[in-house]
C-alpha cells in the first residue's frame, strides 16, 4: 500500500508528458501546413481581388427591372472596376506600352463614371422588363465565373502586365455584352448613345491591348 502514491505520481507524469508531446506535434504539423501553403502572387491578387469586389457589388444590386435604371447602376459599378484595374497597371506595371494604354483609357473611364452617376440621379424606375433582368443577370454571372476560372488557372502568370492585359480583354468583352443587352431593351437616349459608344470604344481597346500584350 505504501507504493500507491508513487505509482500515481508516475502515472500523472506520464499523462502530462504525453499531452505535451501531442500538443507540440499538433503545433508542428499546423506550422508545417501553413509554411507549405503557396503564397498569394501579388501579380494576380492585386488585379483579381478588386474585380471580384466589383462583381460582388453588382450581384448585390437589387434589380428594379427597369432597363435604363438598372443598366446605369451596373455600368457605373463596372466602370469603377475598370478604373481600379487601370490604376493598378499605372502604379505597378513595368511594360511602358501597357502602362500607356492604361493611362490613355483612364480619363475616358473616369468621365464615364461621372456621366453615369449624373444619369442615375435623373432616372426613376418605371417599366420593369423581366427579359432584360434575366439576360443581364446571366451576363453578370458569366463575368463572375470567368474571373473565378482565370484566377484559379494558369491563364494568369507572375507578370502583372500580362495579367492586366488578359483581364482587360475580359473586362472589355463584358462591357460589350452588357451594353448589347441594354440596347435590346433600353429607351433612354443618353444611355443608348453611351452604350453604343462604349461598344465601339471597347472593341478598339481590345485591338490595342492584343497588339501590346507581352509575349
Amino acid at each position: 500500500m505504501k507504493t500507491l502514491p508513487s505509482n500515481l505520481v508516475i502515472l500523472a507524469f506520464v499523462a502530462l508528458f504525453s499531452s505535451a508531446s501531442l500538443s507540440a506535434c499538433a503545433q508542428a504539423t499546423s506550422g508545417a501546413a501553413t509554411s507549405n501553403a503557396p503564397a498569394a502572387d501579388p501579380a494576380k491578387t492585386a488585379l483579381v481581388q478588386p474585380l471580384q469586389q466589383t462583381i460582388a457589388k453588382m450581384k448585390k444590386l437589387v434589380a428594379t427591372g427597369d432597363p435604363d435604371f438598372d443598366y446605369a447602376y451596373q455600368a457605373k459599378l463596372h466602370a469603377q472596376g475598370v478604373q481600379d484595374l487601370l490604376n493598378q497597371e499605372i502604379q505597378n506595371g513595368k511594360e511602358p506600352a501597357i502602362q500607356q494604354l492604361a493611362k490613355d483609357m483612364l480619363p475616358t473611364t473616369t468621365n464615364d463614371v461621372s456621366m453615369l452617376d449624373g444619369t442615375i440621379k435623373q432616372l426613376k424606375p418605371t417599366r420593369p422588363n423581366q427579359a432584360f433582368t434575366q439576360q443581364q443577370s446571366r451576363n453578370i454571372e458569366a463575368m463572375n465565373l470567368k474571373l473565378q476560372q482565370n484566377g484559379a488557372s494558369d491563364k494568369l502568370t507572375s507578370s502583372l502586365d500580362k495579367n492586366f492585359t488578359t483581364l482587360l480583354l475580359d473586362q472589355r468583352q463584358d462591357a460589350i455584352d452588357m451594353a448589347t443587352t441594354y440596347l435590346q431593351y433600353g429607351k433612354n437616349e443618353g444611355l443608348r448613345a453611351y452604350a453604343q459608344q462604349l461598344i465601339d470604344k471597347a472593341k478598339k481597346d481590345m485591338e490595342t491591348a492584343k497588339a501590346a500584350m507581352p509575349k
